[in-house]
């Protein structure tokens, strides 16, 4: 191929890339902590009345989860959207309907029954599955964050790209979805970490001012429960074909391709109103 050539066709990729890119919904994880005590009625509202609302007002609510464990009250649910300027609106005219403002001072006339709500804006990365909504039996979702090391998003991109899913699935687990943090560097990777880390499991070798943009990827894994995930694992580890892949990533970037303390699993359930189950 000639040197013009060959330059229109670099040119013409990155094109489609950037379109891909762009007709790409934006996803939100959105990780409430009830006020004490209030998980169930919350999740009683958003079923009878919450996600019904969201819809009317074009919120396209996919997910809907609780942590596995039961000291842990957070409710965890995940939003697909066109972009960021439709989320907004759609937020914005579901907060002012009538129908909203009315079932919520019913379910709720103490007051709000959220202590914190911590939004994730994030983008499929370009090797994810597409979404399976399908129920498919009783499965556990393991969610997933990484911290990569200084530099190192890209290579761990490749390195799930081009092995690690496939060897994932080689061990059992099934990929759901996966992405990278997409909100214009507002979100710090230690807040992150503490939305979607296992309860007192937080903490990370990173800076406090660690953009989680450019420096996290996040996905889901399902299992048909926390010990099967556990053996996959195991299994995975001890796979001849990761630890070679493993050792020449990391000889290539010169060490881990995370951060250390960077990698965080929260297992959840799917409630009885979540479309992934």
């Amino acid at each position: 191929m000639k040197f013009g050539s060959l330059w229109i066709a670099v040119v013409l990729l990155s094109v489609w890339s950037s379109w891909v890119a762009a007709q790409s919904p934006l996803y939100e994880l959105r990780v409430y902590q009830p006020t004490e005590g209030k998980q169930q009625d919350l999740l009683r509202f958003m079923n009878e009345h919450g996600f019904k609302i969201a819809k009317s007002n074009g919120i396209d609510i996919v997910g809907a989860f609780v942590p596995v464990v039961s000291d842990d009250e957070r409710i965890v649910t995940v939003v697909r959207h066109k972009d960021r300027g439709t989320c907004e609106g759609n937020y914005e005219r579901m907060m002012t309907d009538p129908a909203m403002r009315t079932a919520f001072q019913a379910a709720f006339p103490s007051g709000p029954p959220v202590q914190s709500l911590t939004r994730l804006f994030l983008k499929t990365t370009d090797y994810s599955p597409e979404s399976q909504a399908e129920a498919t039996g009783e499965r556990v979702f393991e969610l997933r964050s990484y911290i990569a090391s200084t530099g190192n998003l890209e290579a761990l991109n490749a390195r799930f790209r081009n092995h690690t899913m496939k060897l994932f699935s080689k061990h059992g687990m099934n990929n759901i979805i996966y992405w990278n943090v997409d909100d214009g560097g507002a979100m710090k990777a230690v807040e992150l970490l503490g939305a979607v880390s296992p309860k007192n499991q937080t903490k990370a070798d990173i800076a406090d001012d660690l953009p989680a943009q450019g420096n996290t990827l996040v996905y889901f894994l399902t299992h048909g429960s926390q010990d099967a995930a556990k053996a996959s694992f195991d299994s995975f580890r001890q796979d001849p074909e990761w630890m070679t892949v493993k050792a020449e990533s990391e000889k290539k970037a010169g060490g881990s391709l995370t951060a250390g303390g960077g990698v965080k699993s929260l297992f959840l359930k799917p409630t009885e109103f979540s479309v992934w189950r």
